[in-house]
């Protein structure tokens, strides 16, 4: 299946960054200068500072595009991995404002942040990469400090990462081809081969510990028990208006519904929690969707959504019906 020219799938460790004007980047830059939400756009967006591939450690300035974060419960905090520059950068999102970095470093070395996640006790589980591919999962205290990690002999070389509610990690080892989810002490608990032969770009996991995963390259959503049980399949029919075009990042809402980020066709989706679709919450014409890759549901409602090459990362609102609203 040939990929749209100006998108990679493995992209920033194994293929140079995406370059190019993104259309819709004066959506995010217009709505941080006037303070001010773009009705039929953001309710707000967080505009990044590029400062190129330098080991750079100021707070806010990323080496590309945002590709990895997570958003505290009560929805004021973003945690984004800064890939390039291996750090970890804190943002508060009532006012677009960074607080501080801290770099991803083990034992003196530093790795990229891949993959982020914040557990019950608010601790961070940051899935670190170095250059070779040897995987560590490292915790981090919100402030950076760290606490723990594993890794070597456990994973083979770590890709796509999610933690369920009960702290349970789940991690894809490309090299493996498996799935596997361990304690966040490194305690292996289940360990199971998904079927999907190519590379596996993000996995998110819902209130009851299923872990959502997408076939990337086939438009398909696989949902498998922790254990490795097949639980459902989202294949959406060829023109049926809601079918797939190389979906990428997912997540699931409070209420279990998950959301497709879907690149080719410039959306996300939601489907129910056993695969039914129910709408496209975001589009192109009617939200300025251009190549959403990444989306994190918080739980007071919220989605916020990364696109590829994008130096922003946009907020929805939804209220209580998953309607959407302006502030």
């Amino acid at each position: 299946m040939d990929m749209p020219e100006d998108y990679y799938a493995q992209v920033p460790f194994e293929a140079d960054e995406v370059q190019g004007e993104d259309p819709y980047e004066k959506v995010g830059i217009s709505s941080l200068s006037s303070g001010m939400p773009i009705s039929g756009y953001v309710d707000y967006a967080y505009e990044i500072e590029i400062t190129g591939r330098s080991e750079g450690n100021s707070s806010g300035q990323f080496g590309g595009w945002i590709q990895h974060f997570a958003v505290s419960d009560d929805g004021t905090k973003l945690y984004a991995c800064d890939v390039w520059n291996k750090r970890i950068q804190l943002i508060s999102l009532p006012d677009r404002k960074t607080l501080h970095s801290f770099p991803t470093n083990i034992a003196g070395f530093n790795f990229q942040a891949r993959g982020i996640h914040i557990l019950r006790n608010g601790d961070l589980c940051v899935n670190c990469v170095d250059t070779t591919g040897l995987p560590k999962l490292h915790l981090f205290s919100p402030e950076g400090q760290t606490i723990s990690h594993f890794g070597p002999g456990i994973f083979g070389s770590t890709s796509a990462m999610a933690v369920d509610e009960m702290d349970r990690i789940s991690v894809v080892d490309r090299r493996k081809m498996r799935v596997i989810t361990c304690s966040k002490t490194g305690k292996v608990v289940d360990s199971f081969d998904p079927g999907i032969k190519d590379e596996i770009l993000r996995i998110c996991a819902d209130s009851k510990g299923r872990l959502v995963i997408p076939d990337h390259l086939q438009n398909a959503i696989y949902v498998f028990e922790h254990n490795g049980r097949p639980s459902n399949a989202i294949k959406p029919s060829p023109g049926c208006g809601y079918d797939f075009k190389y979906p990428a990042g997912v997540a699931c809402d409070s209420n279990d519904n998950i959301l497709v980020a879907d690149v080719g066709n410039h959306r996300v989706s939601q489907f129910t929690s056993e695969g039914v679709y129910r709408a496209s919450v975001l589009t192109k014409r009617d939200n300025g969707m251009w190549r959403p890759h990444d989306v994190v549901a918080t739980k007071s409602g919220s989605l916020l959504v990364s696109e590829v090459s994008g130096t922003y990362i946009k907020v929805f609102n939804f209220n209580s019906a998953g309607v959407r609203y302006f502030d």
